[in-house]
């Protein structure tokens, strides 16, 4: 089933700019495995919720499988009611799915850049973070980024105040709203540091205050009062930054 059938089949959910959108998406049919989902919606003026909603709408798993329809619509290939795509995110957990609707790769690109012409570049995370600071921190030292991590927070204090406008601070913090990270991140402000913030898709004071805000999806959850909250998007995020890395700046052999 094609979206402009899906359009038709739940027009009576749509409202005028679920229209808009649908029209946005038919018009730009070809180019649209370029675009993701944050461009589509700062050139609409509307959230990237919005679109995803629609997504649902329509009923598709979410932006990702929506993206991959049109693509094989552009391709001359008939999507049936459950296309490979639905089958596809619908076998892997929900935080990889919702994170894949919700990364932006033209930051991605631009978070690439700014590590790889960075003089140093500063890991922070606290608490289950902290894991993925050490892992991103030995997959870009492997290419020779000059990175710090450390598993205390008066050592990530220590690097920043010595630290120089050259360098970038990179923090994941699944909130974004860490009172230690956000007194680092304003101290790496006034140092001039670029930061780089990864977080939960939401809005938050973190991401806020960072010049590249990087997005998965990871909803905390608690089973009897104990965090349970599922990090594989993360893990997803993370992985994708150091290929795109690895790919654009790396002489990588890939057998």
């Amino acid at each position: 089933m094609t979206l402009k059938q899906r359009a038709y089949k739940h027009e009576f959910q749509m409202n005028e700019t679920d229209d808009d959108i649908v029209q946005y998406l038919l018009q730009n049919q070809v180019r649209i495995k370029n675009l993701s989902i944050h461009t589509i919606a700062a050139e609409l003026f509307v959230s990237p919720n919005t679109i995803m909603r629609l997504a649902k709408k329509l009923g598709y798993s979410g932006f990702a499988e929506l993206k991959f329809s049109l693509q094989r619509e552009a391709d001359g290939e008939q999507d049936e009611e459950s296309t490979v795509g639905s089958e596809l995110l619908d076998s892997l957990p929900k935080n990889i799915a919702k994170t894949m609707d919700v990364i932006d790769t033209e930051k991605l690109d631009l978070a690439v850049e700014t590590i790889r012409d960075a003089h140093c570049c500063i890991l922070a995370g606290v608490g289950d973070s902290d894991l993925f600071c050490e892992m991103l921190g030995r997959y870009l030292r492997c290419v020779d980024v000059n990175t710090h991590y450390y598993s205390h927070i008066h050592d990530m204090v220590y690097a920043v105040s010595h630290g120089q406008a050259e360098d970038v601070l990179v923090v994941i913090s699944a909130r974004g709203r860490n009172d230690r990270l956000l007194k680092l991140a304003q101290s790496a402000r006034k140092k001039g540091m670029k930061i780089i913030s990864i977080t939960h898709f939401e809005e938050n004071p973190l991401a806020a205050m960072s010049d590249i805000h990087l997005y998965f999806w990871g909803e905390t959850q608690y089973v009897q009062d104990y965090n349970v909250t599922d990090r594989s998007g993360l893990m997803v995020l993370v992985r994708l930054l150091c290929e795109r890395y690895w790919k654009r700046f790396a002489d990588m052999d890939v057998n």
